[in-house]
């Protein structure tokens, strides 16, 4: 009743009519005669076990696996995966480092965790992707990437221009611009890129800058299981051949590949489906995410 049905000392005293010392002394005794065993988990030794486990079966060069906190809260998970990102970003960005970020709560969370006592010498942080414009601001890219500069005492550009535009025609037209032109050139030159896996489409910021809903019923009806960068992605981790991607202001996919270090930020519940097509499409080299992601990933393939 106790450790199967989950019952409190005092629900089980009330339904066999005896006292809740009397209920207390008998789960003592059950443990002090083997009938019951108590095992404690080494969870960082749990932890270390998951890390290998990704690395070798989706090629990483490494995975940052935090323990997933009881109350499975994404605030709670996005704090631990930030806090799991800034040390990992001291740990592998080096002098002269050009480090292109992209938006969200991920990034976000990975910039409060800075302590700022940190600098490496000429160091450029550089946007990945255009902004949100009237939504979510804390968490748009040249609000982040200021940010970032402010507490690392570094360079870093802007990129001018929203993530998502009207028509590829008018995208064009803003990649003309001398301005935004000169920053996506930089993209080239970058050697670390940092950004956040998205969650399912329809709690992504997708719906609120398509504003409608058969926007959303349609690109999951394709297949879409979360973005990078904005970038809507298939189940394969594959891009989508949909006429949103074209419209998008963000560095080209194939582009980011050829990035020496990818780090992916992402877990929980609504992660799950797009941390796995990201370790599938190999978009990513470095994984921070959290334990249950990842055992779900590795016994149910995601």
């Amino acid at each position: 009743m106790y450790y199967i049905k989950k019952s409190s000392q005092k629900e089980i005293a009330k339904e066999l009519e005896i006292s809740v010392p009397t209920v207390s002394r008998i789960l003592q005794e059950a443990l002090n005669q083997g009938f019951v065993k108590v095992q404690i988990v080494n969870v960082q030794n749990r932890v270390l076990q998951i890390e290998e486990l990704m690395k070798k079966k989706f090629n990483l060069i490494d995975a940052v696996v935090v323990e997933t906190p009881s109350d499975k809260d994404d605030w709670h998970i996005k704090k631990l995966l930030g806090r799991k990102a800034s040390e990992l970003f001291f740990d592998i960005v080096k002098p002269g480092d050009k480090v292109g970020i992209g938006a969200g709560m991920g990034i976000y969370e990975m910039i409060e965790s800075f302590d700022g006592v940190n600098h490496i010498p000429g160091l450029q942080i550089i946007p990945l992707m255009g902004g949100w414009g009237l939504k979510n601001l804390q968490n748009e890219t040249n609000k982040l990437v200021s940010s970032m500069a402010n507490i690392l005492n570094c360079s870093f550009q802007l990129l001018l221009s929203p993530a998502i535009l009207s028509s590829q025609e008018t995208k064009n037209v803003f990649l003309s611009e001398p301005q935004i032109s000169a920053v996506v050139n930089m993209w080239r030159e970058i050697n670390t890129a940092i950004f956040s896996i998205g969650p399912e489409i329809e709690y992504s910021i997708f719906p609120s800058l398509t504003d409608s809903d058969k926007a959303v019923e349609s690109v999951k009806e394709k297949g879409a299981v979360g973005d990078i960068l904005g970038r809507i992605i298939d189940a394969n981790g594959c891009e989508m051949n949909i006429e949103y991607n074209k419209r998008m202001v963000s560095i080209p996919y194939e582009q980011l590949k050829n990035v020496k270090k990818r780090i992916g930020i992402g877990g929980g519940p609504k992660k799950i489906r797009s941390v796995k097509a990201a370790l599938k499409s190999g978009i990513l080299n470095y994984l921070i995410t959290d334990s249950e992601t990842c055992l779900y990933i590795l016994e149910n393939g995601g």
